[in-house]
């Protein structure tokens, strides 16, 4: 059965939840990513609480006009599936995504540190093939 651990993770950014959607907007930007891992601090430890992806940000702040410079990440974080772990199987994170309503996971290391995110689209192109996907598959 295929795992996580070979489906090569999206590069990703990290953001506290407490931070404005646009502090995250730039961040996106610059580290040229599409979604962004939003975390709380447990202990010292930033911890995945879910992903706000550039959609959500366009349908929730822009599309209704709020300033998002007075919103926070942490407001518009839909309650998101768990994270994936390299041992996970692909269709058990499919399957979870999927009931979640999310479009990514986080995904982290053996260590517990978020190592990157893996998309719906990511997972179903490799149970598709039935192979690993190319990093230049990834966005």
């Amino acid at each position: 059965m295929m795992r996580i651990g070979v489906v090569p993770p999206r590069r990703t950014a990290c953001i506290d939840r407490e931070a404005s959607v646009a502090s995250a907007c730039r961040m996106m930007r610059e580290q040229r990513v599409g979604e962004i891992v939003v975390t709380d601090n447990l202990d010292g430890k930033p911890v995945p609480a879910g992903i706000v992806s550039a959609r959500d940000i366009v349908t929730r702040i822009i599309a209704v006009e709020l300033d998002p410079a007075a919103v926070t990440v942490g407001d518009i974080l839909w309650i998101s599936a768990r994270p994936a772990t390299p041992a996970e199987s692909v269709p058990e994170a499919v399957e979870r995504l999927s009931a979640s309503g999310g479009d990514a996971l986080a995904v982290l290391d053996f260590s517990g540190n978020v190592a990157g995110v893996v998309s719906l689209d990511d997972l179903l192109l490799a149970l598709v093939s039935g192979r690993p996907l190319a990093r230049s598959n990834l966005r």
